[in-house]
């Protein structure tokens, strides 16, 4: 199973929706089925395809690019859509527009141009979503950003991730020599340690084979100015607080920057945190010492 991303896995999968269609609670529990013709003709989607493997289209969608004035642009990863077979509420029904809409008040906000990346399975990508947080989830997704960076122009990258989202930002640190900085935010960094403290078998996704980002770190293969900014709020339910800090202490053993930062955040599991995401993203973007970012976290970061 290439990946673990095989046939087996694909063949309950539905059809590519169009490109203006609502999301479906039914394409994350499925996973839906792409090809790169179908991929060709849908707005804001790039073919990602790792390399000697099978592809998969990636919608994005992004505010405040321009060829002629960006070199970098704040990239964002969502949390988990699903529990099991369960969709969370909220979901079905969001349509593409409305995404584009939110996306476009982000650069006159925080000052930097800005692209939300939909991980597989979710927010009309293809893919499955049951299968995230596995090796092929990062490999696609820095595929994604390959094809991403070409068409806008790009070349450095400010990645931030919520949660699942985190885990992706913190695999990326593992493949990617062009991440200037980076802010997985309530991650689950490790999830064989999230596993092992919740005395889980198994992870959250059913597999027992997630990607372990902090096993796959080198310096020698990273942006030489990264910096790292790990954010979360200590009372997490969700992901315990040390598994999200230990990516910041393995970072430290590597020689990389890496930095702790905490926010309040305001769901009953203390576990969501975007805006704060967003905020210490772009100031590091736009080169606002460490210093700084480390002052107005002092201040008080709160969702």
């Amino acid at each position: 199973m290439a990946l673990g991303w095989g046939a087996q896995a694909q063949s309950g999968r539905i059809d590519f929706p169009a490109a203006d269609a609502p999301f479906t609670n039914a394409a994350v529990v499925h996973g839906t089925l792409a090809t790169r013709a179908q991929c060709a003709g849908t707005a804001n989607a790039v073919w990602a395809q790792p390399e000697g493997e099978s592809g998969e289209c990636i919608r994005y969608w992004h505010a405040g690019l321009n060829n002629m004035t960006n070199n970098r642009a704040l990239f964002f990863f969502s949390g988990d859509m699903l529990v099991g077979n369960t969709v969370f509420s909220g979901y079905e029904g969001q349509t593409p527009a409305r995404i584009q809409a939110t996306i476009d008040a982000v650069p006159a906000r925080l000052g930097v141009p800005y692209v939300f990346v939909a991980r597989p399975g979710t927010y009309g990508s293809s893919g499955e979503h049951k299968q995230r947080r596995r090796r092929a989830e990062a490999l696609l997704m820095s595929a994604a950003l390959d094809e991403i960076k070409k068409r806008h122009g790009l070349g450095e990258l400010v990645l931030a991730g919520l949660s699942g989202g985190g885990h992706v930002v913190a695999s990326l640190l593992g493949y990617r020599s062009d991440i200037v900085c980076a802010v997985p935010t309530s991650s689950v960094s490790s999830p064989k340690m999230r596993m092992q403290l919740r005395g889980w078998t198994i992870d959250a996704t059913g597999y027992s084979d997630s990607y372990e980002p902090m096993d796959n770190l080198r310096k020698e293969a990273m942006h030489p100015a990264l910096r790292v900014f790990v954010l979360g709020d200590p009372a997490d339910r969700n992901v315990p607080w040390t598994v999200q800090t230990a990516l910041a202490d393995r970072l430290r053993m590597i020689g990389v920057q890496a930095h702790v930062l905490t926010a309040e955040a305001t769901d009953p599991d203390r576990h969501f945190i975007l805006q704060s995401a967003l905020l210490v993203g772009s100031m590091c973007l736009l080169d606002r010492s460490t210093e700084q970012i480390q002052q107005r976290a002092a201040q008080g970061l709160k969702g």
